[in-house]
Order: structure tokens, then sequence, then C-alpha cells
């Protein structure tokens, strides 16, 4: 079993995954989430987040760092995965869990699992954008609201294409 080392805004930034990589037992990192809205991205803005790419997305004490992005739109999103994959980060993570209320009300985050569809062309778009051999996970909740109908579940969608790994945060 591998354990990753999830984002949290604000708290697990590149400081705190060097520490607790040192200390061991982590295999994989995730960072915080990169917001991308209707630009393309420079590489200093990829870099400010995730510094470790610029020592082959690994932390100090050698594990992989995959590089998160959050966004609503399929075509910005695939353009700045593009261009973020040119930095060779250990994967691109898409970001359909955060609860945060701002980023919600703009549509992304876990308000996107309200948009099955919507989530499947982002995955696939980004999938389509970056090396086949470049890891494309997604961090998701089990719903935008706590419910047994789970509206990801429900869609079909839940076997995104090649989508490599996805990873679960618990209704809080």
């Amino acid at each position: 079993m591998a354990i990753l080392l999830a984002p949290m805004e604000g708290l697990l930034d590149f400081a705190l995954r060097d520490v607790l990589t040192r200390v061991g037992g982590i295999d994989r990192c995730v960072s915080e989430f990169i917001r991308v809205t209707d630009t393309l991205l420079p590489a200093r803005a990829f870099m400010r987040v995730v510094p470790e790419l610029r020592h082959g997305s690994r932390t100090p004490a050698g594990v992989p760092v995959r590089a998160q992005l959050l966004g609503s739109d399929p075509v910005c999103l695939a353009d700045n995965a593009a261009s973020l994959a040119e930095l060779r980060p250990a994967g691109i993570d898409l970001n359909f869990g955060c609860p945060a209320r701002v980023v919600n009300r703009h549509g992304g985050g876990a308000a996107l699992l309200q948009e099955p569809e919507l989530v499947h062309r982002i995955v696939r778009a980004v999938r389509q954008a970056v090396p086949a051999s470049m890891p494309v996970s997604a961090k998701m909740r089990l719903g935008f609201n706590p419910s047994p109908s789970w509206p990801m579940a429900k869609s079909g969608r839940w076997q995104m294409p090649d989508a490599a790994a996805k990873h679960r945060d618990a209704m809080t």
C-alpha cells in the first residue's frame, strides 16, 4: 500500500512536504492547488507552488511530487497541463475535492461533482494534453453534499479515461 501525502491549501506547502518526507514513510506527495482560470500560466506560477520541479519533481528526501491543478474549463486546464508537463512533474493531479466556498462559488473543486459530464471532459482533455507516460490523478470527494446517492457513481463516469489514480477525501 502506498502512502500519499495529500494537499491542504495553506498548510501542506514545500516546507512541510520537506519535513514530513524526511521523516519517512511517504511514497508520493501532491502539491497545493494551482488555480487555473482563463489564462495560460507562466512556468514561474507552477514553480512557486511546486519548487520541487527544479529538482526532478522530488522533495529533498527523494519523494515524487505531483502538481495539482484546480479549475473548471477543460480547454484551459488542458493547455496549462501541457505547459506544466514541459516542466516534468511526477504527475498531474486534478482537484475535484476542495470544499472552500470561494472555490465552489466559481464552479471549481467539489462543486464540479454536481456536473459529472464536465468532470469527464476535464479529465479527458488533460489526459490527451500530456504525455501518455505522465500519470493523471484526481482528488475528489464522495459527492458535493453528504448523501448516499453519489452523483459521480450514478453518472457511469467513475471509470474516467486513463485516470491512473483517485484519492478520496471523506466528507467532513
